[in-house]
């Protein structure tokens, strides 16, 4: 938040002046034994912008912890010394010391206020270096294109380099890089990090356990530094292979690796990895042989080997790809039956395992093998999604074992006895944030004018369908009214455009024939757009419906929404626009859900008819979270019109206190604003009589639609719809 103007104008205050505005603040935490006579005769000889910027976050502060506030007041002067009049420096500082203490406490906070120099000196450092977090998503587009399975970028949580390494799924690199003296340098040795660590996972280097293979050697550490040294050897070759311009790029970063290349004693080592086809067994095999006679050298980039979470992560990922994979053998088997049923019975009549044949079309090309498949000598050529799986497969452990190819069949192979070791995402009380599947969003804090970075922990949660009869009971019940949506959206669906001046068409076009031969007269060329011709206008529409899924719809509300969306479902298929619907509901920040009832890709099947059926009542209305998480799954949709519309029953609030009343009010209304920026048309549908006092200020006077009736509910939503997108 900049500064107020205002501010910069204001006298210098007094010690006791300032005694007397801190004390308001501080009240709550001021004693006989403590007062705020310290902090104001140290504030008092700052400048009056620093002092009215003092005053200002104490302020702020304070309406969240008064203790946090007097820390900061007591620690702010020192601070100022640090960061040698640089006004934004020190609001970063602030806006650091108040996310630590939303995120972990009073504790955590006053480390960073009382360590104001080590913050400062962080801070310049960003000014020539590269903060991983405002390059996360170009490094993980950049990953991404490289060949391999899909890997993450996250942050290791620290400054030191030494601390990159990856797990085969994840790389984890510095918060930020500024050991160079342009930015662009030190992004290009984010990349270099990024290249080498996807290296280790494209080149086999996981492919044994380290532990088990190194464990014979005297001093573990030593073969583990030096079989690191050597890996990184037949890495950079291999990238200099695989990727020349990129090598080319990072030169300047190679200086240890030419310094070993010219070193006679590195000399073998070079040779023997310098083969296009080096591989880890190699690497093995010189660590043998140079144990006794060399030390492992640190290269900048290659950060630190982790055996024992690699295992880890491995054991899981193979437990769960050999299920996919049999699973993946089973469909092919069951196509294969389809497009030739007259050996069905051939292939029942056998073992009640269908096992497949294996062979790589070329094992000498280790990094890049092709595998074909083949049952009872008929090649099947696998999908590109079984493709990969194999290749990941091969990669971890060198081969497809025999009892990967036993296609899974009911009652031989039991899925669920890995799908119990999977890690629960629905466990987020236990202060892990990093579950799979979640998303992170940031959330808008009206009072400190500042998002709170990453602050929601977001979860996409299956509906389970529930196959009754209450969407046919819907329908018998609305026959009337969903006839009469279906006549108004099939009119909606076939309107035409007349096109004026075409080169062929079903008329003439009297106005552009006249002035075809005026022109033709004055010695022009006689024109050729002299047509009329009718064209259907193709409706270009993606809609998200964000169904209010919170405790107070339960009973009717549920019901008239349920139903809302089953007429609306049945007059959208007749009209053709692609839609979504999804549920949102949680508590507190770290259960924000969002409960996925339709993509916008997929039909309106029985089991979409089922999910409606399923939509229940289930936590508070944190909206914000919801609004930031469909906004940017229409954000990616390519299409002329964009619209995110809510259906809810009251205004947002949470378990937590915080989130009611103006802040949640707040939030909602910057998350809509996001919305509007990217190209999205944000509407409310609702059923709280008091909504006029907060939704004209959250939606827009135009945006909202206040249903009073909740039984006319399903027919307006769609006769809303309606008039949204003519």
């Amino acid at each position: 938040m900049s500064e107020p103007h205002h501010l910069e104008l204001s006298p210098a205050l007094n010690a006791d002046e300032l005694e007397e505005q801190l004390d308001r603040f501080l009240d709550p935490v001021l004693s006989f034994r403590r007062s705020a006579a310290l902090p104001a005769q140290q504030i008092a000889s700052l400048e009056p912008s620093k002092q009215q910027f003092a005053l200002h976050w104490v302020e702020i502060i304070s309406a969240t912890n008064a203790e946090f506030a007097y820390q900061y007041a007591a620690s702010f002067s020192a601070a100022c010394v640090f960061f040698k009049q640089r006004q934004d420096a020190l609001q970063a500082w602030t806006i650091e010391a108040m996310q630590a203490y939303d995120e972990r406490g009073l504790q955590f906070s006053c480390k960073i206020l009382q360590n104001s120099e080590t913050f400062a000196e962080t801070f310049f450092k960003k000014q020539q270096g590269v903060v991983l977090e405002d390059k996360q998503k170009l490094l993980s587009a950049f990953v991404c294109g490289l060949n391999g399975r899909k890997l993450t970028i996250k942050s290791s949580n620290s400054l030191n380099i030494e601390n990159t390494y990856t797990d085969t799924e994840c790389i984890f690199l510095p918060e930020m890089i500024a050991q160079y003296p342009c930015k662009e340098d030190n992004f290009l040795f984010y990349k270099l990090l990024v290249v080498y660590h996807w290296a280790q996972n494209w080149f086999a280097s996981w492919r044994y356990d380290l532990i088990d293979k190194l464990s014979h050697y005297p001093d573990y550490n030593k073969a583990l530094t030096l079989f690191h040294c050597i890996e990184s050897i037949r890495l950079i070759i291999k990238i200099k292979y695989e990727l020349p311009g990129f090598f080319r790029q990072v030169q300047p970063f190679l200086s240890t690796f030419y310094q070993l290349r010219d070193n006679k004693n590195w000399h073998d080592i070079y040779q023997c990895l310098a083969q296009k086809n080096a591989s880890i067994e190699d690497s093995l095999d010189l660590l043998e042989h140079s144990y006794t006679c060399l030390n492992g050298v640190a290269f900048s980039f290659q950060g630190s080997l982790l055996p024992t979470k690699v295992q880890e992560i491995k054991a899981y990922r193979l437990q769960e790809e050999k299920t996919c994979f049999r699973e993946a053998l089973g469909q092919m088997l069951n196509d294969y039956q389809h497009l030739a049923p007259e050996l069905s019975d051939e292939i029942d009549s056998r073992s009640s395992e269908t096992v497949f044949t294996l062979q790589i079309q070329d094992e000498s090309q280790n990094d890049n093998v092709v595998f074909e498949l083949s049952l009872d000598g008929q090649i099947m050529t696998p999908p590109d999604d079984v493709q990969s799986l194999m290749s990941s497969i091969f990669r971890d452990i060198g081969e497809i074992p025999e009892e990967y190819l036993v296609a899974a069949g009911s009652g031989h192979y039991d899925a669920d006895a890995v799908n119990k070791e999977k890690k629960n995402t629905q466990d987020v009380w236990s202060g892990v944030y990093h579950e799979e599947g979640a998303y992170f969003y940031d959330e808008w804090d009206y009072i400190r004018q500042q998002y709170k970075k990453n602050w929601c922990v977001v979860r996409e949660v299956n509906v389970n369908p529930i196959y009754d009869d209450f969407v046919s009971q819907t329908l018998v019940k609305n026959r009337a009214v969903v006839q009469a949506l279906r006549r108004n959206f099939e009119a909606l669906r076939g309107e035409e455009k007349l096109l004026k001046r075409q080169v062929n068409g079903d008329d003439i076009d009297i106005d552009a024939l006249v002035q075809s031969y005026a022109e033709l007269s004055m010695g022009m060329e006689l024109s050729e757009h002299v047509f009329t011709k009718m064209q259907r206008e193709e409706r270009n529409i993606a809609v998200v419906f964000m169904v209010d899924m919170s405790g107070s719809t339960k009973g009717w509300i549920n019901q008239a929404e349920r139903e809302a969306l089953v007429l609306l479902c049945e007059s959208l298929e007749t009209l053709g626009d692609r839609y979504a619907i999804y549920g949102f509901s949680g508590t507190t920040r770290k259960r924000c859900e969002i409960y996925y009832i339709k993509h916008l890709e997929e039909d309106y099947s029985a089991k979409v008819k089922a999910r409606i059926s399923a939509i229940r009542a289930k936590d508070y209305t944190r909206m914000g979270f919801a609004i930031r998480h469909l906004s940017s799954l229409l954000e990616d949709v390519e299409a002329k019109t964009k619209l995110l519309i809510t259906l809810s029953d009251g205004k947002p609030e949470d378990y937590d206190g915080l989130y009611r009343g103006e802040y949640g009010i707040e939030d909602t209304r910057q998350a809509l604003f996001e919305a509007r920026q990217k190209g999205i048309h944000v509407y409310c549908i609702t059923i709280d009589k008091e909504a006029g006092d907060y939704l004209p200020h959250m939606y827009g006077a135009a945006n909202y639609a206040l249903i009073e009736d909740i039984n006319s509910l399903p027919l307006k939503v769609s006769d809303i719809y309606r008039k949204l997108t003519t």
